[in-house]
């Protein structure tokens, strides 16, 4: 859950610059590292202070707030500060309702700011007249309730982009008396939540977050589960409870016991019962057609539609591959807020549906360096990678979520170790981004290919390096950590016993993969994922060069792909980055050593901008499917068989494959 500190950027990267500046011998030239790539070098014309610190993507529009600080009357006063003077904000204002499994809210009325023509603010405040709802033309509940939630959105002209910036938010409210002339007064609101989360045949866990410190309760009938801690933040394990059995639970917060309520959720099948459908989606990250579709970081039009949709197909839980979110900051601050606008889009439906994230490339917080070019100091470029320890994205992603720990059949996972200049330097625990569990018949395995993630970025100011190969290869080379998309050799071998224990497991039929990069991609991301070769030439090959750190990338997709293509039940591999969608089948004809054929689906349509395919892939033939639309994917596994339907996030069918392991002879469908 969430974590209230904010970490100065830049720490864990100026340790490693120090162990570099306190190399014993200057080398001339780039030497060759060994299969992990562990070592670092020292160059003679680069001294620690070449390395600059800086702040990327950490400025806001928004600096504070926006909150309620009170009332004034039936008048609810928000405020909230900007980075930049901007013109007067507007807020839209309506109830909060649930139906078909789904909360939406209602904005039926709008308050703006009070500010001369012309004139602009860095400090703002709106009134709010909550009493405007309570009338026999807009309520809902609040004038037989004496109060209650409501939904609020501020939009406020950000003159840098020339666009809106667009903020949602929630509070709850009391009235004592009559409307307008009563007493009205700020209560305890849920900010965030419930999320349900590891749905077990008899048990799960409930989540929430408060404005105001409390202790809290999951009511289930005359069953009260207590979380007695006084906190902003609650997570409550429910137990004692009867398989694939829909049960209504309210959740107790706040001072005032208030009850937020009731929703319904249903316990998964006893192991090894067949007929489990799932959702698998990916890339919610902002779009680009403005507004809505990039809100605090995150597509809310897309990524609400398609879990909508979801819902409405009755689907038991949805695999989420990545990319939440925009990322790419030094700021552990803004990255948790687009983390909590993601949460807020995923609130419209995970009181019920349970909702499994990993990490993508763009969950990247860490540090950020300019360094300049071995030969060139006059040229420039950014280095960024994660951070170590409860800095790291991984831990900081980890308290936000609940998720599970490692593997359902108790395997561990150790951090990876690198060795920076002779000093072996412990890796990020993968903490909760790294897991497996099992859903009646079908075993599930979150990978982690982001781990540690060390590359480069480019800005007006910097150079570009003739390719990205290059310019990472540099940064790993200086910094250590891990190329993107490189399955790191313990969590390898983790995933070689979790699925030796799933094939042993005789309740499980199928086994599925998902992740972020793509082993075999096919449109957007071929000059990195597990591929790094040059878009458009994808026929010469990736990259498998020893002579550079964790060069080894084909060598490395093919002993993660024999590691799935070993077991005869795992059926389909799942990932984003690429912004598509696309079904490939992955067997001998692409590697005679792929004993078992295994689906590769791309499913990266959950809202960010799409990408074109490349057909100059040496496995271009195997492609069954490809669309560049926004979209997800419903699986529905019985003991016999395994079906899959893709949706555009309109509803569209888009793509059905009746049995994905009825393979046809030439890599189609039979």
């Amino acid at each position: 859950m969430h974590k209230d500190s904010v970490l100065a950027p830049g720490a864990a990267l100026l340790a490693a610059v120090v162990c570099l500046a306190g190399c014993g011998a200057a080398v001339d030239s780039i030497a060759s590292d060994d299969l992990q790539g562990t070592t670092a070098h020292c160059f003679q014309d680069i001294a620690m202070d070449d390395f600059q610190p800086i702040e990327f993507n950490a400025g806001r529009l928004l600096v504070e707030g926006p909150s309620v600080i009170g009332f004034e009357g039936a008048r609810a006063i928000i405020e909230f500060g900007t980075s930049v003077p901007t013109p007067a904000a507007v807020i839209r204002f309506g109830p909060i309702t649930l139906a078909g499994g789904v909360r939406e809210a209602l904005f039926r009325k709008v308050a703006g700011e009070r500010l001369e023509s012309g004139e602009t603010a860095t400090v703002h405040r709106i009134e709010v007249d909550v009493s405007r709802l309570e009338s026999s033309s807009y309520d809902l509940h609040y004038i037989e309730d004496g109060g209650g939630e409501v939904a609020y959105r501020v939009e406020v002209y950000d003159p840098r982009w020339g666009s809106a910036g667009l903020y949602d938010r929630r509070f709850r409210y009391t009235r004592d008396g009559p409307r307008k002339t009563g007493e009205y007064a700020l209560a305890s609101t849920l900010t965030f939540g419930p999320f349900i989360d590891l749905v077990g045949p008899d048990s799960f866990v409930v989540s929430w977050e408060t404005d105001t410190p409390a202790a809290g309760a999951v009511v289930l009938g005359d069953t009260v589960v207590l979380d007695p801690k006084v906190a902003l933040t609650h997570e409550v394990a429910v137990d004692g409870l009867r398989p694939y059995t829909d049960y209504e639970y309210r959740v107790r917060y706040g001072p005032d016991d208030a009850l937020a309520g009731p929703f319904r959720v249903r316990t998964a099948p006893e192991d090894g019962a067949a007929g489990c459908r799932f959702a698998y989606a990916s890339d919610s990250r902002g779009g680009a057609g403005g507004c809505e579709h990039s809100l605090e970081g995150v597509n809310h039009a897309t990524f609400k539609a398609v879990l909508a949709d979801a819902v409405s197909k009755e689907v038991d839980l949805m695999l989420f591959g990545g990319d939440l979110v925009d990322g790419y900051t030094t700021s552990e601050e803004a990255f948790r807020s687009e983390l909590d606008s993601w949460k807020r889009a995923a609130g419209s439906v995970a009181f019920s549906l349970p909702i499994y994230e990993g990490v993508g490339n763009h969950e990247q917080l860490g540090d950020y360096l300019s360094a300049p070019e071995p030969g060139h100091p006059d040229n420039r470029f950014i280095i960024h990678r994660d951070r170590e320890g409860s800095e790291s994205l991984e831990s900081v992603f980890s308290s936000e979520f609940t998720n599970l720990t490692g593997s359902c059949y108790g395997f561990s996972l150790r951090p990876e170790e690198r060795a920076l200049d002779g000093t072996v330097v412990a890796g990020p625990d993968y903490a909760e981004t790294v897991y497996s569990f099992n859903r009646g018949n079908c075993h599930f395995i979150s990978i982690n290919t982001n781990y540690w993630f060390t590359g480069v970025m480019y800005d007006g100011t910097t150079v570009r390096f003739p390719s990205d190969q290059e310019g990472t290869a540099l940064a790993l080379r200086l910094v250590g950590g891990n190329r993107e998309g490189y399955v790191l050799p313990y969590q390898l071998k983790w995933l070689e016993e979790d699925l030796a224990a799933a094939q042993a497991d005789e309740n499980i039929d199928w086994v599925f993969v998902f992740t972020h990069e793509p082993a075999f991609p096919n449109g957007g991301h071929l000059y990195d994922a597990m591929f790094w070769g040059e878009p458009g030439k994808g026929h010469e090959g990736g990259l498998n060069d020893l002579t550079v750190p964790l060069g080894d990338v084909i060598d490395m997709r093919d002993r993660f792909w024999g590691a799935l293509a070993r077991s005869s039940k795992v059926v389909a591999f799942m990932s984003g980055d690429e912004h598509n969608y696309s079904r490939t089948l992955i067997d001998t004809d692409v590697n005679p050593g792929f004993v078992h054929p295994v689906w590769h689906i791309v499913s990266g349509g959950a809202g960010a901008p799409f990408y074109a395919q490349d057909k100059s892939v040496p496995w271009v033939d195997k492609v069954a499917a490809f669309a560049p639309v926004n979209h997800y994917c419903v699986f529905d596994a019985d003991h016999e068989s395994v079906s899959l339907r893709v949706y555009a996030a309109s509803g569209a069918l888009l793509d059905e494959v009746p049995d994905l392991t009825a393979y046809g002879s030439t890599g189609g469908r039979e």
